[in-house]
């Protein structure tokens, strides 16, 4: 729900970050109409050479209210950039180590081809392939072999930049026959692909 609402969040934070900077210039204008109206008084006075030099001159107090909303606005800024570096801080191209509660047989390599948002997947050792999404932390992924009518989607969660998980749903024919919970790990670039040749490989099956 909350990455839903960001993109919203950050436009308000904007919105009120111009409108502090427009109020921000009031007190400035209002200070110097003042300094005008008591300089036009001083003159006028019928003392004021006599007393000029034992009063001084008066320096106006200036308002901190500028400075409290640049303050504001900075702040808000801040937020903004927070929230769109926190949105595309996971990446999931690369090679990722899956097991799950459904396919017993041991782990997966899933390899991710894309952008931080949506690509494709293709698993090694196997036929299957299909694509991603990633919006923030929510991901969703889905593949299957032409040919077959089953099909495995994820949905889950990264756990943080390098470990994910979730839970899945096995569907023959468009019903689910299974479900399930998954994780998923980030393998090192230095770990190799491990990719078989194509001749090798055979569709995934379900226990």
């Amino acid at each position: 729900m909350i990455n839903k609402h960001r993109k919203w969040i950050a436009v308000l934070v904007a919105f009120t970050f111009m409108g502090l900077l427009q109020v921000s210039a009031m007190p400035v204008a209002a200070a110097n109409t003042t300094e005008q109206i008591s300089s036009a008084n001083s003159e006028q006075g019928p003392n004021f050479i006599e007393e000029e030099g034992d009063s001084g001159f008066v320096a106006k107090k200036k308002s901190i209210l500028p400075y409290v909303l640049i303050g504001v606005g900075a702040a808000a800024l801040g937020a903004i950039l927070f929230l769109v570096v926190l949105k595309t801080s996971y990446d999931i191209v690369g090679s990722w180590t899956e097991i799950d509660t459904i396919y017993t047989a041991g782990a997966t390599t899933i390899v991710f081809s894309g952008d931080k948002s949506s690509g494709t997947l293709a698993l090694v050792e196997f036929d299957d392939t299909g694509t991603y999404t990633v919006d923030g932390k929510t991901v969703h992924f889905e593949f299957s072999v032409v040919g077959y009518t089953s099909k495995w989607v994820f949905d889950g969660q990264f756990d943080d930049k390098d470990k994910m998980s979730g839970t899945l749903q096995y569907l023959n024919n468009g019903a689910v026959e299974d479900t399930g919970t998954w994780q998923a790990t980030r393998i090192s670039t230095a770990a190799g692909s491990g990719k078989l040749p194509m001749a090798t490989r055979s569709p995934r099956k379900r226990k």
